[in-house]
């Protein structure tokens, strides 16, 4: 019995580590019949992290294997990425402006719910279900499914990377804990960049961020710090900013966020999609490089 128990345990705990891209081309190997050989093709990256993946795959036992299969398979069929409803709304708004009306009324009639609930107070949503009303097109409604994935494929890696930690907590934040996090370390970074510095800097420094953050600089800049570490704090310090960023908090929001990408990117090379889906539209693209 502690045998069976134990390999019940084993077959529960499969997991493998791979995103969407590398799910569907194990996916896809399998159904055929290939062999490993064929990963040979890929790019390095990609053959490195699919051999992996198909590595584990193998090592699984037969239901545990099938149990990973049948999950991937049900992911391929489900017409928008899972975890669409974490998103801020304003990518749902994004994937839908400047699209023909009947295709938004057939991705709204379409839409769960949840994410329905999520956008539906936003005005620019609203105004582009309102110009759509009362359109409608048999080829879409026909083929609702591949119009979802039209809309929203391009969000899945916001959706579904497989992330770190750091990730994983900061994407659990609501948008306003999430900002005022991320424009913390905009402010300890300032702080750092002056480790040593002359009071007189400090204080003016301090003076122009405000409270809270001129707290944090204040506390941060007092601390010793070594060269290269406080090198690299000024570049971030020093990062350029948008014109938008016109507030104190604003500009230490963008100095936050170029600390926090570093630090996403060192982590997994998912977790900067997975925060990015978290904050609007506008500022997750530019900070994706999109």
């Amino acid at each position: 019995m502690i045998l069976r128990y134990a390999a019940s345990v084993a077959e529960q705990s499969v997991k493998i580590d791979a995103d969407a891209e590398v799910r569907g081309l194990l996916l896809s190997l399998y159904a055929m019949g290939g062999s490993a050989s064929a990963l040979d093709r890929l790019d390095d990256h990609r053959r490195s992290v699919c051999s992996q993946a198909w590595l584990a795959l193998g090592a699984a036992s037969p239901s545990g294997r099938e149990k990973v299969l049948s999950e991937w398979r049900a992911e391929l069929a489900r017409p928008w990425p899972e975890g669409l409803e974490r998103l801020h709304p304003s990518w749902i708004v994004a994937a839908l402006e400047g699209e023909p009306a009947y295709m938004v009324q057939t991705v709204w009639r379409a839409l769960p719910d949840p994410v329905r609930v999520m956008v539906q107070t936003m005005p620019a949503l609203a105004n582009i279900v309102l110009q759509s009303a009362g359109q409608a097109s048999s080829w879409a409604a026909a083929n609702t499914p591949e119009v979802l994935r039209l809309a929203f494929g391009w969000l899945a890696p916001l959706c579904e990377s497989t992330c770190g930690p750091n990730a994983e907590g900061l994407s659990a934040l609501a948008l306003d804990d999430l900002l005022s996090e991320v424009t913390r370390r905009g402010a300890r970074a300032v702080g750092q960049s002056l480790s040593g510095a002359a009071q007189g800097l400090r204080a003016r420094a301090m003076a122009a961020a405000g409270e809270p953050w001129a707290q944090v600089i204040g506390e941060v800049s007092a601390l010793g710090l070594s060269d290269p570490d406080r090198k690299i704090a000024l570049g971030h310090a020093n990062t350029r900013l948008p014109d938008s960023a016109r507030t104190p908090g604003e500009r230490l929001l963008y100095i936050g966020l170029s600390v926090l990408k570093s630090d996403l990117v060192a982590e997994h090379q998912g977790s900067i999609y997975r925060v990015a889906g978290r904050l609007p539209v506008a500022m997750g693209k530019t900070w994706l490089g999109w």
